[in-house]
């Protein structure tokens, strides 16, 4: 078993596409980061004047735009009262220190998360576009095994992945902005509504612990999708396309109380620590019940097909 998975780690390492993938997330980083240090205030402008401003143009903006999404309210209302906080409490967030950085590269995440559904998506499926599932199979292991064992070099992939834009975040935030602020306050307002605050490194840290478990789940449909279509272009664009309208199609259905139900509903776990769930009568039991679901059956359907596609003619 082990040398399956070393040999599955080392199809995903040794293609060019894989290291492309990553320069393209730290350009992408890096660009981020130029924008923010270029157009940060001096240290000696009047921030709170300025988040006056800010803070009524929210309100405005929610008094006076129709049919906004009940989620997108939510989050200017979240932010209205942080910075209604900040104004209070004397905080000035508007310098960002290295590891506030990290905490805003962490925006960029659905970047790195189709950047992983290309290669989850490509895993199996490329095995029968480019027809070397049949000297795959001539090993003495079980298709199970197989399957077990690009299923786990793509979980390895994934944390490699996460931890890989974690540091290239802190490192261009220290390169930006400095190394200091690790113990700065980070405010924001929990499930509850109510205001709350924690150091900056350990918020950092709880955000990309969620987003772990978000790209494991997003992996895992893709993953599920290369072992049921033999085309690999065929698998990644679907596998994309079910990716970047997930969201968009439970922002839309959100009135209804069955749209709960729906995998990406749930797969942001940070939803009920920060800000609050998006869908009225979600809770977080509610949501790891709906993932561990999820995840058992699109792994038992990725199983079943792999298991049982006929390759005499790939």
């Amino acid at each position: 078993m082990f040398n399956l998975i070393r040999n599955e780690n080392m199809k995903i390492y040794r293609r060019s596409r894989t290291w492309v993938m990553m320069v393209l997330l730290v350009i992408v980083i890096a660009l981020v980061a130029i924008v923010m240090v270029t157009h940060q205030p001096a240290p000696g402008s009047n921030w709170k004047q300025n988040m006056i401003v800010q803070t009524d143009q929210l309100q405005q903006e929610i008094a006076h735009t129709r049919h906004m999404p009940a989620r997108e309210i939510a989050r200017l209302q979240a932010k209205i009262k942080v910075n209604q906080y900040d104004i209070v409490h004397n905080m000035n967030p508007s310098q960002t220190t290295g590891w506030g950085f990290a905490a805003t590269a962490e925006n960029i995440a659905p970047v790195l998360i189709a950047f992983i559904v290309v290669v989850a998506g490509d895993s199996v499926a490329s095995e029968f576009s480019s027809g070397t599932i049949k000297m795959l199979l001539t090993q003495p292991a079980t298709r199970a095994h197989i399957l077990l064992a690009k299923y786990l070099a793509l979980l390895m992939y994934s944390l490699f992945a996460t931890i890989f834009m974690f540091v290239c975040s802190v490192l261009l935030g220290w390169i930006f902005f400095g190394i200091a602020g690790a113990g700065s306050p980070e405010v924001y307002l929990d499930a509850h509504q109510t205001i709350q605050q924690m150091s900056v490194l350990s918020y950092v840290l709880m955000q990309y612990g969620f987003l772990w478990i978000q790209i494991v789940m997003t992996a895992t449909i893709a993953f599920m999708i290369s072992a049921i279509f033999r085309s690999s272009a065929l698998a990644i664009t679907i596998s994309l396309l079910a990716f970047l309208i997930g969201s968009t199609v439970v922002s839309a259905l959100s009135s209804y109380s069955w749209v709960k139900y729906i995998l990406f509903a749930n797969t942001d776990l940070s939803q009920f620590v920060v800000n609050g769930p998006s869908i009225q009568g979600l809770t977080l039991g509610f949501s790891i019940s709906i993932l561990v679901a999820y995840f058992i059956v699109m792994n038992i359907l990725a199983w079943v097909f792999f298991v049982k596609r006929d390759v005499a003619y790939t």
